[in-house]
């Protein structure tokens, strides 16, 4: 129902109600008359009732309806009443507000003393007050009103409350003295005009209606090669601007004398001081009556800088984007590369579960040794990729020879090479007489990568061809390969992480996009280079590996790791171990016991607490997240024990990066190894224990 509507309903309930209570008057004189039996007072008294009710009502109905916020107070300055206004206008509703001071709505700030004196004596003898006053919301709001108070008393004249309604007029205060402040700095305005645009980064100017300049401000000397007065009356010809924008230039100048309307324009110019600029112009008509332009002012700003900076964060998103691209597809392929080995695994467990024979077993066997060196090898290169972005990857440089480099990239390889059965072609078969200063472990890892990738890469039974050759100052090594080729567009591409060049599903052996890259950072980390070429898609690529070569002195040769079947036997030696994960615990206590050590198993820390102390074992080799007592607490309260201090403690973890492996050579640990577990890694720390002096117990 509208406004005009519910002012009809209350005027008929108003007339209604004076009925009621005419009626009731007159009832009331005949009883003081005796005219009337109990049952017309009853009847009387009922009326009464029934209009007091619709009294009631009506005034809450109109209470409740009104804008202004009405509240009421008793003696005691506690709320007894407020409306809906109200609750909204100060932000508390009537549930949290009634039987609480007033001050639960607001508190009172006076303009003047004088204001509230003369409230205080209006209310006291005239039983009213209006005026203005600043309210302090509970909440710290603050709002400016318009109140009138007016004094509750009952039927006898004795006050009984305040009822209070006021009007916010803080929009009322605020355009005063918006208006005020604007005739303030219209006051100020033309003085301080002149500094603001002599001082301004802006270029002004203002055009009279031939076009011409009246005034140009000093911003446009840092552009020019004349002072700004010497713009002014001249046209563009004399002063040097092209035609193109000065004709551009002049159809908007018309354009806004001829419709009085504010126009906007950007433009580019070549300035003799700053070279090729850009800026944005807005171009106001300005009038001294209404309909007549007499000039027009434009107002410049070079954006150069901010298009720079806004290109610059344009490429900054779209790296951004591409970033989180990549790295989407990196978590599916990584998902798929880690499943791809396990797979494999998991029929050879089958397998071993079914066949009984040694020969099926061998085959199973060497099938989980394959895939297993392909996740220690993916983990390895992640692993390797997050240390050089950390700056934490050392070489340990030694004088190598590049055809070992070579033989020793072609065994790692060779699995993948021989399941494409690709023929491996190596020109020439590299003889000694190249040698490098480097990490031979990293450079092996360097070349093992091309092979992996040029495998990978290429169709069954395709073609990759080693080459290795003295060039000057530099060793080199290339990587050809018959495989599906690169994209010209995509060559710059292949070195950078994640990057996947080819993801259809015929070439399903891409992996994680990191080989790559890790190729370019161990490199670059030796002083070399490497590059990549392609005639295009389906016509191989050939990647090119230089590094400094050094004189070919004497080489220092490493020694081959031991095989586990070389290690020394365990001649009876005791190893606990300690591993909540019982599969893994079981299997490494099998493989320990077939090498003639003594073992004991536990499942968690405190178990591994008591039983070192049982058996007094030679060596422990500990999980490090273990239920109940981790395995470093478990390492220092070993380290703590007299009767422990000799033995060898070996950390089993999933991590190995730097900080891990500190972090256990603090807790006391000899050593630390990664899972999974390298039997030919342990049987090289186990050899000293099970050979020398200590394996007597």
């Amino acid at each position: 129902m509208g406004k005009p509507g519910r002012e009809a309903q209350h005027a008929r309930e108003l007339a209604a109600l004076r009925m009621q209570l005419d009626e009731a008057e007159q009832t009331l004189q005949a009883i003081r008359k005796g005219e009337v039996d109990a049952l017309v007072v009853d009847d009387a008294v009922y009326t009464l009732d029934s209009a007091n009710a619709a009294s009631n009502r009506l005034r809450s109905d109109v209470l409740a309806q009104m804008k202004d916020a009405v509240v009421a107070v008793d003696l005691d300055g506690r709320l007894i009443f407020l409306n809906a206004a109200a609750e909204s206008q100060y932000g508390v509703t009537a549930s949290a507000a009634l039987g609480h001071p007033l001050e639960q709505l607001y508190r009172v700030r006076w303009y003047d003393d004088a204001d509230r004196a003369r409230c205080e004596a209006e209310l006291r003898d005239q039983g009213s007050w209006r005026g203005e006053s600043l309210h302090i919301r509970a909440d710290g709001g603050e709002l400016h009103a318009e109140s009138t108070l007016t004094a509750l008393t009952d039927s006898d004249g004795v006050a009984t409350g305040c009822l209070i309604v006021s009007r916010d007029i803080s929009e009322r205060y605020r355009a005063a003295a918006t208006l005020q402040e604007a005739m303030r700095e219209l006051a100020r305005s033309q003085q301080e005009f002149s500094t603001l645009v002599e001082n301004s980064p802006f270029i002004f100017a203002r055009f009279d209606r031939a076009l011409r300049p009246l005034y140009v401000s000093p911003a446009i000397e840092k552009y020019g090669a004349w002072p700004a007065s010497h713009y002014v009356g001249k046209t563009h010809q004399e002063t040097g601007v092209p035609e193109a924008l000065a004709a551009e230039w002049q159809a908007l100048l018309l354009g806004v004398f001829e419709s009085g309307q504010v126009a906007s324009t950007r433009f580019s110019l070549a300035t003799p001081a700053q070279g090729l600029r850009h800026f944005e112009a807005k171009l106001i008509p300005e009038s001294s009556q209404p309909g007549v332009v007499n000039s027009v002012l434009s107002i410049a700003s070079d954006v150069t800088e901010r298009e720079t900076a806004d290109r610059e964060r344009r490429f900054a998103a779209e790296a951004l984007r591409e970033a989180d691209r990549r790295k989407d597809v990196f978590i599916a392929t990584l998902a798929h590369e880690l499943r791809n080995p396990l797979a494999p695994i998991g029929n050879a467990v089958e397998i071993m579960r079914m066949a009984r024979d040694a020969q099926t077993q061998a085959a199973t066997r060497g099938m989980i040794e394959r895939q297993l060196r392909q996740l220690v090898h993916l983990v390895d290169d992640l692993l390797d990729v997050s240390r050089i972005s950390q700056g934490k990857l050392e070489l340990r440089r030694e004088r190598v020879e590049l055809a070992a480099v070579v033989r020793h990239a072609v065994e790692t390889s060779r699995p993948l090479i021989d399941a494409g059965r690709h023929e491996l072609v190596i020109e020439p078969v590299p003889v000694p007489g190249i040698f490098l200063e480097g990490d031979m472990t990293r450079l092996t890892q360097v070349v093992a990568n091309l092979l992996n990738n040029a495998a990978k890469y290429t169709p069954s039974e395709g073609r990759i061809t080693v080459t290795t050759l003295r060039d000057g100052a530099d060793a080199v090594v290339r990587v050809a390969d018959s495989g599906i080729g690169i994209a010209a567009d995509r060559l710059p591409e292949v070195f950078e992480m994640f990057a996947q060049v080819d993801r259809t599903s015929a070439r399903t052996q891409g992996g994680l996009g990191i080989g790559l890259a890790l190729v370019k950072r161990l490199v670059e980390m030796h002083g070399g280079s490497v590059a990549v070429a392609s005639a295009g898609p389906g016509r191989g690529s050939y990647f090119e590996l230089r590094l400094p070569a050094v004189a070919s002195t004497v080489v220092s040769v490493r020694a081959a790791s031991s095989s586990a079947a070389d290690a020394a036997p365990g001649n009876g030696s005791r190893i606990l171990i300690a591993d909540d994960n019982r599969d893994s615990a079981d299997s490494m206590a099998m493989m320990l016991g077939m090498l003639g050590f003594e073992t004991t198993v536990v499942y968690d820390g405190d178990d591994a607490i008591h039983a070192a102390a049982a058996v007094r074992p030679r060596v422990a080799i500990l999980d490090l997240g273990m239920p109940r007592l981790a395995g470093d607490e478990v390492a220092r309260r070993l380290r703590g024990e007299a009767w422990a201090k000799d033995m060898v403690l070996i950390a089993l973890s999933g991590w190995g990066r730097d900080d891990d492996r500190k972090k256990t050579a603090e807790a006391g640990f000899d050593h630390h190894l990664v899972k999974p577990l390298d039997l030919k890694a342990l049987s090289l720390l186990l050899a000293p224990v099970a050979s020398g002096p200590k394996a007597a117990q």
